[in-house]
């Protein structure tokens, strides 16, 4: 038995117009529509006209009921097509890297929290928070890909630019995400908040993943994520993001160093076996767990074939000199850090670069008061917001700590921002104060 496919709205029209025994002429005259655009749909350039057309052609070429409605369905269903047929490469995910290592875990997770959304009721939105140079946008990607088969309507990827001077505005950020999901520009809402309700409305009747990468803060995102249905979001960012409601959170911490030094043997390809596997555990241990930071240092020693990876286990060693190591090309983990910081107010941005006179491995509140010149409430607040952005860790015991290349970076800044005379009187106040409270013979005992 064959199938007969159904006439297109062209075809029907023009098999109309021959059956009633009209040219083009006598039809624009009859329905008063033009000639020229008449031959436009006879050719199949305008597959969907509107309505009120479609029924001043019928009257005029004399239809019954069913011949009617038929050629009415189908400019519907020609406007549906020309209106929602998505544009390939629009919002396209970044390629996944072939040497991706760890975060099992984390992995796991994900794929857990987007299939648990299954469920009535529950978040629709995963967010991946951390510092800078963590692989969050990494680790998303590796994700979308692996989930991409779930999500027959599309994967698309949105770059936020949360930590860059000009975010990437909501309304523009509407604009890609509509023109993805299929929306022509001619038929694009211009009020942002027509935008958003017919963004919502597409992920609502369809199954699509969005990554949204690097949002810089909760009224970026909000928006942008789903009013319910079986959409599904990705988010990553470096602020916490404590305002959003009804998400799903995974804080990323630096790798453990096995599976940075399995990262960085992976990297390294065929000439890690001729590198001591003692040199590679031990540049990973000096990247500190961050994948930016080993990527840096594998894509150094694939670059330069002649290096040995003890020789660069020399260079890093120098504390004074290690960031300026970090870097490859355009990767340069000192930038990664200049990110978050150019963020932050002025007083946490004294109170950052100040914490690195700290001789200890943790500090309190009181202590960054005394280096900041400031009041324990408003020290409290700028240790927050250098939380909010990774650059310190807090603990339950209300201690701070920096992690190893941060300090550095704290330091760094420092040296290039307060004078020999500030710093040298910054060092006496942090002598003194550690002798009055006693602190110096806690932290020589926790050293011991």
């Amino acid at each position: 038995m064959s199938i007969t496919t159904p006439l297109s709205f062209a075809e029907l029209l023009r098999r109309h117009r021959h059956a009633a025994r009209m040219t083009l002429e006598q039809l624009a005259e009859a329905s008063g529509v033009s000639a020229r655009t008449l031959s436009d749909m006879e050719r199949g350039r305008s597959k969907g006209p509107q309505h009120r057309t479609v029924t001043a052609l019928a009257e005029a070429l004399a239809l019954g009921e069913v011949d009617r409605e038929r050629l009415i369905d189908q400019a519907r269903d020609g406007r549906l097509r020309d209106h929602w047929t998505r544009p390939t490469g629009l919002c396209e995910l970044p390629r996944s890297v072939d040497d991706f290592t760890g975060r099992a875990a984390e992995l796991a997770w994900t794929n857990d929290v987007i299939h648990a959304g299954d469920t009535p009721g529950a978040a629709s939105v995963a967010l991946l928070t951390g510092a800078a140079g963590l692989g969050k946008t990494t680790l998303a990607v590796r994700a979308a890909h692996a989930l991409r088969p779930h999500f027959p309507d599309g994967v698309f990827f949105v770059d936020l630019f949360g930590m860059f001077p000009q975010p990437l505005a909501v309304d523009d950020a509407f604009t890609r995400l509509l023109r993805a999901l299929g929306a022509a520009d001619r038929h694009m809402p211009h009020d942002t908040l027509a935008r958003a309700s017919l963004y919502r409305s597409l992920l609502r009747e369809r199954r699509v993943l969005v990554v949204l990468d690097n949002a810089g803060s909760e009224e970026q995102i909000r928006p942008l994520l789903p009013g319910g249905g079986r959409s599904r979001v990705l988010a990553t960012s470096r602020r916490l993001l404590a305002g959003l409601e009804g998400v799903h959170r995974l804080s990323l911490g630096p790798l453990p160093p096995a599976e940075a030094a399995e990262l960085l043997t992976g990297i390294l390809g065929e000439r890690g076996s001729s590198d001591g596997g003692a040199a590679i555990t031990e540049l990973a241990r000096l990247c500190g767990g961050l994948p930016l930071a080993v990527r840096i240092v594998g894509n150094r020693l694939v670059s330069r074939p002649g290096w040995q990876a003890a020789d660069l286990v020399n260079r890093l060693m120098d504390e004074e000199r290690r960031l300026d190591q970090l870097r490859a090309g355009d990767l340069k983990i000192a930038t990664a850090f200049a990110l978050s910081y150019e963020q932050l107010a002025v007083p946490a941005r004294r109170v950052f670069r100040r914490l690195a006179l700290v001789p200890g491995r943790d500090f309190d509140a009181s202590c960054a008061a005394v280096l900041g010149g400031i009041s324990i409430e408003d020290a409290w607040e700028a240790l927050d917001e250098l939380v909010d952005l990774g650059l310190l860790h807090d603990s339950t015991s209300g201690r701070y700590r920096f992690h190893d290349l941060v300090r550095l970076f704290a330091r760094a800044r420092l040296h290039e921002e307060d004078d020999a005379a500030d710093r040298d009187a910054l060092t006496v106040t942090m002598s003194s104060f550690w002798a009055g409270t006693g602190a110096d013979r806690q932290y020589s005992s926790r050293r011991s």
